[in-house]
């Protein structure tokens, strides 16, 4: 069984983001998936709501996919046992070298969920960036490496866009909804 779940809380995304991800997910990742999940239930206000999908999703393989990205081409490479997330190489002056827009794992990996879950206010105060830092300190989760094309708008040569099978929008979501090369992938 794979899971495909996207994590839509608070006001900060409308449902135009979580349609678009289906249609790439459905269009162009060529993933032969079972299950579309959604989590929009607020607990954490912000993106530690993400660690939720590690406390409901216990069983088979996951992938989850922040809603800020483009997906245009084959996604089943990503699909991996062990915790695996994003390298982010444009990172090197942060306190981490991971990127969560992209999570895979199979089985249950819920003792991610229950540490932050025994204290969430230090957590969420420990690590003020995200939980790419939460994850990298306590769980040294495996990295898509660069031979897995995906890179940051933020960061990228535009003229070689055509290289990367998903791209990270990185906090600049709102520039999906503008026309772009990104937009002939998008609803």
């Amino acid at each position: 069984m794979v899971r495909v779940i996207a994590v839509n809380t608070g006001d900060k995304f409308d449902k135009w983001y979580t349609d678009n991800l289906k249609y790439m997910i459905d269009n162009y990742s060529n993933l032969n998936y079972d299950k579309f999940e959604v989590i929009d239930e607020e607990i954490y206000e912000g993106v530690f709501d993400k660690l939720q999908m590690f406390n409901k999703f216990r069983d088979g393989q996951n992938i989850f996919f922040d809603l800020d990205i483009l997906i245009k081409g084959d996604c089943n490479k990503f699909l991996k046992k062990k915790l695996t997330v994003c390298h982010a190489w444009w990172r090197k002056v942060w306190n981490t070298h991971l990127n969560s827009s992209i999570i895979s794992w199979y089985g249950d990996y819920s003792h991610i969920y229950d540490k932050f879950n025994e204290d969430p206010d230090y957590y969420m105060v420990k690590y003020w960036r995200g939980i790419d830092e939460y994850l990298d300190q306590n769980f040294k989760p495996d990295e898509y490496d660069s031979s897995y094309k995906v890179n940051s708008y933020r960061h990228m040569d535009i003229t070689k866009q055509k290289n990367y099978d998903i791209i990270l929008f990185n906090q600049r979501y709102q520039t999906m909804k503008t026309f772009g090369f990104w937009s002939n992938y998008f609803l």
